[in-house]
C-alpha cells in the first residue's frame, strides 16, 4: 500500500479535526508545516538512495552534505521538528550522517530562547520524538566526533562548551526531580552524562551513531551486572578486569559541577529515588560517569548510602553513619539492588573493602538466600579483587552451598566458584563444597557411576531436558582449577553413559561445558580419550547439528591418530546431508573429511609424517616428553636416590673411623 501524499494527510487531519500539532512540557503546541513536511520526505527519500550507491565513499561524502543542508534547513522550527513523529526520525538520520560542527550549531538552536522562555532542551527532554532526537545528536558527537585528539575534536568541544554543555546542564537542574523521575527525559540526562564523561552511557539502545542495537548481543553489552560479568574469571572470556578508565577527559570539570548541581538539587528526593526505576537508572549512570575518579567516588558514594562524611574523614570511616537496615532495604529492592550493584563495581578499592567490611561480612546467608539481593552478592564477588574477601565468603557460604543449589540461588555458587578461579584462591575446597551440596539430596554413585556430572548438568532441570545454564557455566569454572582440585568432576564426566555424553554435546550450554573439559590442561589424556570413545558410532549425528558440530572439533584436536581415523570415517558416509547444512561445507573443510575420503593411506601417512614432527618439535623447543621417558626418568630418579641412602653410612663410618684413628695416634 502506497504512503500518503501531504495533502492526503492534510484531508485526514481536516476530517478528525486533528491539526497534527504537538503540547510540549512548557504549555506551547508545536506543529510542523506542509512545506517543512514535503522538504523533510524528500530529504527522507534522498538519504536512502544513497544505500544502494556502490562508491561508499562519494555517497558518505553526499550524505554527510544532505545531512548537514536539512538540520541547517531547520532554522526557527527545531523543537517543532524534533518533536514529531515523522520529521524526528528524518532529523536522527541527518544528524548520525551530518558533520560535528552541524550537530553542534542544530543543539544550540533547539536550546534557544522562544518568547522569553529559559529554553527548549527541558521541552524536548519531556517529548516522547523530542528526548530521541536529542539522545542521537548527542550519541553521535561522542562516538563520531570526539573521540580523536586532533585540532577539529578540540573546536568542537570548545563549541558545545560555550553553546550547549552550560545551558543544558542548567535546564536540567532547575528541574532535576521531574527530570530524575521521568521515562523520557532520565535517559536524555543519562546520555549526557555519558557525552560529559566520555564513554558509553546506557549500552541497551541504539547506538548513536549507527542506530543499530549496540553492543556484540544486539544491544545487550556488558554493564557490569550481567551473568558474564558476575562470572568473570569462570567462563571462556574470565580472567581479566576492566581497565581503569582515564578519567582527565576534556569535560572533565564540566562533569563535576554538573553532578555537584544534580546531587544538591535531588538530595530531598534521593531515597525515593533509588526505589524508582528511572531515578535509580540515571544515579547509575552518574556512578559510571565517574568511574576511576576516586576523589568523586569517594563522597559520591557515601550519599547514596545516606551519610555525609566530613572533609578530611579517614579511609575505612567514610560510612561511619550509614545505617546499616537502610543499606539491607536497598539491596532487597529491585531498583535498589541495581544500584548497589553498580556502587561495587565502581566503588574504589579503600571504600569497596569498608563496603564489604561494615554490610556484608557475617551476613552472606541471609544475602545470598534473599530473592533479590542474591544478585548484589553476585556482583560483589564479580567485582572483588581482594583473595581474602573470596575465602572468608566460602567459608561462610560453603555451608549451605547444597540449599542454594536447590533454592535456584545457584547463581551464587556459580559466582563463588569464579572468584576462586580468578583469584586463584581457595579452589579446592570450593570443588568440595560443590561436590557436597550436589549430593545433599541424592546418592553421590548411582550404579557405579558418580552423579556428580548429570547433577550439575542438569540442575534444575528435571527429566534430562535441556542442560544448566548456570551448572555448565561451573563446569567451564571447574576446569580451570588446577588438577589436584577437581577429580571427582573430571572422573564424573567420563562415568556418564554415552546416552547422557551425547545429549550435553547437543545442547547449547553443555557443549560449551565440554568444549573446555577437552581444552583443559589439567585435565589427563586418558580421560579425554575415554570421553571421546563415548561418541564413537555417533560422529554424523553430532556434525548434522550446528552446537555439536564445534564438540566434534574439539573431539578431533584432542583425539590420537586412531580416534581422528574414526571421526573422518563417520563423518565420510553422511557427506551429502552435511553439506546440506549452513556449517557442514566448513566443518568438512576444517577437517579434511574429502581428502580423507578419496586416500586413506595417504592421509595416514600424513598423519603419521605430522605427530612425527610435533613430537620432535615439542622435544628441541621444551615440549612435554614421552610418558615413557618420564617414568624412566622418575624410576632413574628413585634408584639414584636409594644409592646415595646407602652410600651415605658406609661414608659416615669411614669419617668416623678416620677421627678415632687420629686420636689414638695423638694419644
Amino acid at each position: 500500500m502506497p504512503a500518503p501524499t501531504a495533502s492526503e494527510r492534510d484531508a485526514r487531519a481536516a476530517k478528525s479535526g486533528y491539526d497534527g500539532s504537538v503540547c510540549g512540557a512548557d504549555g506551547r503546541r508545536y506543529r510542523v508545516d506542509a512545506d517543512a513536511n514535503a522538504y523533510y520526505d524528500e530529504i527522507d527519500r534522498a538519504l536512502n538512495a544513497l544505500d544502494a550507491r556502490t562508491d561508499v565513499e562519494a555517497a558518505a561524502r553526499e550524505r554527510e552534505a544532505i545531512g548537514g543542508n536539512a538540520l541547517e534547513g531547520a532554522e526557527g522550527q527545531e523543537r517543532a521538528l524534533a518533536m514529531d513523529a515523522k520529521c524526528s526520525r528524518t532529523l536522527e538520520a541527518c544528524a548520525r550522517a551530518a558533520s560535528g560542527a552541524a550537530c553542534a550549531t542544530f543543539l544550540k538552536k533547539c536550546g534557544e530562547s522562544v518568547d522569553g522562555d529559559r529554553g527548549g532542551f527541558y521541552v524536548l527532554a519531556k517529548s516522547l520524538f523530542g528526548s530521541r532526537t536529542l539522545e542521537t545528536v548527542m550519541g553521535t558527537l561522542r562516538e563520531r566526533h570526539l573521540k580523536t585528539e586532533d585540532e577539529e575534536a578540540e573546536a568542537l568541544a570548545k563549541t558545545l562548551r560555550e553553546d550547549f554543555i552550560e545551558n543544558m546542564g542548567r535546564e536540567m537542574v532547575e528541574n532535576a526531580v521531574d527530570v530524575a523521575f521521568d521515562k523520557r527525559a532520565s535517559p536524555v540526562v543519562r546520555r549526557f552524562l555519558a557525552l560529559l564523561a566520555g564513554r558509553a552511557g546506557d549500552k541497551g539502545g541504539a547506538d548513536a551513531s549507527t542506530g543499530a542495537p549496540s553492543g556484540r548481543n544486539g544491544g545487550k553489552a556488558s554493564d557490569g551486572k550481567s551473568l558474564a560479568d558476575k562470572l568473570r574469571g569462570g567462563t571462556s572470556s574470565a580472567g581479566k578486569f576492566s581497565a581503569s578508565l582515564n578519567t582527565s577527559y576534556r569535560f572533565e570539570e564540566e562533569l563535576r559541577k554538573f553532578s555537584d548541581a544534580m546531587l544538591a538539587a535531588l538530595e530531598p528526593e534521593l531515597w525515593n529515588l533509588v526505589e524508582d526505576t528511572c531515578g535509580s537508572a540515571l544515579l547509575q549512570a552518574l556512578l559510571k560517569a565517574h568511574e576511576g575518579d576516586d576523589e568523586a567516588l569517594n563522597w559520591i558514594i557515601p550519599g547514596l548510602l545516606g551519610c555525609a562524611p566530613a572533609e578530611g574523614t579517614n579511609e575505612g570511616e567514610f560510612l561511619v553513619d550509614a545505617q546499616e537496615w537502610d543499606v539491607k532495604n536497598m539491596m532487597q529492592s529491585r531498583s535498589g539492588s541495581h544500584l548497589m550493584e553498580t556502587i561495587l563495581a565502581v566503588a574504589p578499592k579503600g571504600l569497596f573493602n569498608e563496603i564489604y567490611r561494615r554490610f556484608f561480612r557475617d551476613k552472606l546467608i541471609s544475602t545470598a538466600k534473599h530473592p533479590v539481593s542474591n544478585f548484589v552478592l553476585q556482583a560483589f564477588l564479580g567485582a572483588t579483587k581482594d583473595p581474602e574477601h573470596v575465602s572468608s565468603s566460602l567459608s561462610e557460604l560453603s555451608q549451605v552451598f547444597g540449599t542454594l543449589l536447590h533454592e535456584r540461588r545457584s547463581g551464587v555458587v556459580a559466582a563463588t566458584l569464579a572468584a576462586c578461579a580468578r583469584l586463584k584462591t581457595s579452589e579446592k575446597d570450593a570443588a568440595k563444597a560443590l561436590a557436597r551440596g550436589l549430593t545433599l539430596k541424592m546418592e553421590a554413585r548411582k550404579e557405579g557411576r558418580s552423579q556428580l556430572a548429570p547433577a550439575l548438568f542438569w540442575l534444575d532441570t528435571p527429566n534430562y531436558g535441556k542442560c544448566s545454564v548456570l551448572g555448565s557455566a561451573m563446569f567451564q569454572t571447574l576446569f580451570k582449577f588446577t588438577s589436584d582440585c577437581i577429580p571427582m568432576f573430571s572422573e564424573s564426566m567420563v562415568s556418564m553413559t554415552d546416552v547422557e555424553v551425547f545429549k550435553v554435546c547437543q545442547d547449547s550450554a553443555g557443549s560449551r561445558a565440554v568444549e573446555a573439559f577437552l581444552a583443559s590442561t589439567t585435565i589427563k589424556v586418558n580421560l579425554k580419550k575415554e570421553f571421546i570413545g563415548k561418541l564413537n558410532g555417533r560422529w554424523a549425528q553430532l556434525g548434522l547439528s550446528p552446537v555439536g558440530s564445534h564438540v566434534l572439533e574439539a573431539c578431533y584436536r584432542e583425539a590420537d591418530a586412531r580416534g581422528k581415523e574414526l571421526i573422518l570415517s563417520g563423518l565420510a558416509g553422511q557427506e551429502g546431508p552435511l553439506n546440506a547444512t549452513r556449517h557442514g561445507p566448513f566443518l568438512m573443510r576444517r577437517l579434511g573429511v574429502t581428502q580423507f575420503k578419496a586416500a586413506p593411506e595417504q592421509w595416514k601417512n600424513k598423519q603419521k609424517t605430522a605427530d612425527a614432527m610435533m613430537g620432535a618439535f615439542e622435544k628441541e623447543f621444551g615440549g612435554e616428553e614421552p610418558k615413557q621417558k618420564e617414568s624412566a626418568k622418575r624410576k632413574h630418579k628413585d634408584v639414584s636416590e636409594k644409592e646415595k641412602k646407602e652410600k651415605k653410612p658406609k661414608k659416615e663410618k669411614k669419617v668416623k673411623k678416620e677421627k678415632r684413628e687420629k686420636k689414638e695416634k695423638g694419644a
